[in-house]
């Protein structure tokens, strides 16, 4: 008997680390925030309350960062190395002349832009530019290469919710654990955060063709559903948009987004859902359901409180308070 001892060759890893920053020096805040962008005159200030809290959690191909401040940050910041989305959660904050909204994803432009952040609490997400490219190519059925994004563009609705469906996956898992983390779930990681943010922004191929992007494939796809998501949709219409078959169109969602096209669907409408209620305005939990497409009231709140953890009602309740 011949035994076969040849060693299974160890999978590629990449190590995720998390580098924490408190402080009330305005020196040390500088410190961490040139560790994290490439900042040409950097300048932090602030007065007797100063306070920098910065955690950064990530590896070379996906990273998470989450800043709050109570003094003022500003700088020309140079976005090339990367794909950059910033969300500001309070404060002000003015990036290449561009005034930020609260609660909304902002893609920093390649290239040098300055920069004002003013007592306020950040996230930041970066994305190889790389996978973003070969994601996009992929999506929209094109050779992969340099994008354009539309310049100043703060996705609402259902984009918005696709964003937000990305991030909580993502962020779950990225900040659940540190240390070696196999290379190929990263790379689907950043392929997933990739996909969020596509869909949220408008992009092109640089240079490239008009035929070549004639058939989007799975961007059309996810055009049909954004665009159609208050209304009934089957797999069948979804696939037909996008002149796919059906495993295709599973397949393709699978590896992109890690889910079938209706459990995307399902979670877009849950947030959207949640975004209306979270703003006290709406006049019943049944008319939001019904603005997203959700005929069934009893598997809503089921839904709903398995994904958010508590009931619609209670959510539009807080709001109103």
């Amino acid at each position: 008997m011949i035994e076969n001892d040849t060693a299974t060759a160890p999978s590629a890893t990449l190590t995720r680390t998390r580098l924490v920053t408190r402080t009330r020096e305005p020196a040390t805040a500088r410190s961490a925030i040139q560790h994290t962008f490439t900042v040409r005159g950097l300048e932090v200030t602030g007065s007797s309350d100063f306070l920098f809290e910065e955690t950064l959690t990530g590896t070379s191909l996906l990273t998470l960062e989450s800043t709050s401040c109570t003094g003022t940050v500003r700088g020309e910041v140079d976005a090339s190395s990367a794909i950059v989305v910033t969300w500001l959660k309070s404060g002000t904050a003015v990036v290449g002349g561009q005034q930020l909204p609260i609660g909304r994803p902002v893609l920093y432009t390649p290239g040098r832009q300055q920069v004002q952040w003013d007592r306020f609490q950040k996230d930041v997400m970066r994305i190889d530019r790389e996978i973003v490219e070969q994601v996009a190519a992929a999506r929209g059925g094109w050779e992969p290469g340099p994008l354009e994004f539309q310049p100043n563009h703060v996705p609402e609705g259902a984009p918005l919710a696709a964003w937000w469906l990305m991030v909580r996956a993502v962020a779950a898992e990225i900040l659940g654990a540190t240390g070696e983390v196999p290379l190929d779930r990263e790379q689907e990681l950043a392929g997933m955060a990739a996909a969020g943010l596509l869909t949220a922004i408008p992009h092109w191929p640089v240079e490239q063709p008009a035929e070549r992007t004639a058939h989007a494939g799975l961007a059309d796809a996810e055009t049909y559903l954004l665009e159609h998501v208050a209304e009934h949709v089957t797999v069948d219409d979804v696939a037909a948009a996008a002149r796919m078959s059906t495993r295709g169109l599973q397949s393709a969602f699978q590896r992109i987004h890690g889910t079938t096209p209706m459990s995307y669907l399902r979670n877009v409408r849950l947030l959207m859902a949640r975004q209306q209620l979270e703003t006290g305005e709406p006049r019943s939990v049944a008319d939001v359901a019904r603005s997203v497409g959700i005929t069934h009231m009893g598997r809503f709140s089921g839904a709903y409180r398995e994904e958010f953890g508590e009931l619609p009602a209670e959510t539009l309740r807080a709001a109103r308070r």
